[in-house]
Formats: C-alpha cells, structure tokens, sequence
C-alpha cells in the first residue's frame, strides 16, 4: 500500500516514514502543506495527515481534498485529537504514538482503502 506523509516535522516524518515501512509500506512522498500535499497525492492509496501544520489547521481540508481528488484513504496524526471533526470521520493516531498504533491506525485505513476499492470495482457505490 502506498502512504503519503502529510507533515511539517522534518523529524516526525521521519519517524513514521520509518514504521511505515518497517510495516511494509511504500512512501510515495512527504509533504508539508496542503500544495505539496495535493501535488504527491494522485501516487498514493493513504495518506496520514498532521492536523496542524505550518499553514494552521488545514489538515481537515486536505483530507477532504485528497479523498474527493484521488480517493485516498486518511489518518490524523494529531496532539489534539479534538481538532479532527470531520464529517467523513478519519482513523485518528493521537501524538506522541507508539508505533504499534500508528501501524494499526495505517493498516485500517489500507483495510478500507481496498474494501472501498473492490466495491468501486465492482460496480458498488462508495458513500
């Protein structure tokens, strides 16, 4: 599965780049705000996504517009977990986390990022 890092911490990305593929994902970028986000996100299936990055709250946005864009599933990394009010209701790895949680977190969104794929597929609709 091919994750996209959406974070502005040089050294948290690093961090999860690194779980990440110790759990056998493939990175397809980082990236640090919601441009570069939008840029990269078109080569990945997930995305896990800082809530709050260098340009303010605007990791809610960027979730909604990589799911709409390129249906990407998403998980929020967040220290404030009560920032990620999201109609479409994201798996959510609270900040500082173990890294058994943010793979777990990962693995849902996978899980779901092939199921809404299969039903795609399929002729099923996704809502």
């Amino acid at each position: 599965m091919r994750l996209l890092i959406v974070e502005n911490e040089p050294g948290i990305a690093l961090v999860i780049e690194d779980v990440a593929i110790d759990a056998g994902f493939q990175i397809t970028g980082i990236a640090g705000n919601m441009s570069e986000a939008l840029e990269l996100g078109s080569a990945a299936d997930i995305a896990i996504i800082d809530v709050r990055l260098g340009d303010g709250i605007t990791g809610p946005s960027i979730a909604r517009a990589l799911f709409s864009n390129f249906g990407l599933g998403v998980v929020y990394f967040s220290v404030n977990p009560g920032l990620t009010k999201d109609p479409e209701g994201r798996a959510v790895a609270t900040k500082p986390a173990r890294p058994e949680r943010i793979v777990d977190a990962l693995s849902m969104a996978a899980k779901n990022a092939r199921a809404r794929t299969h039903r795609v597929a399929s002729g099923h609709t996704f809502r």
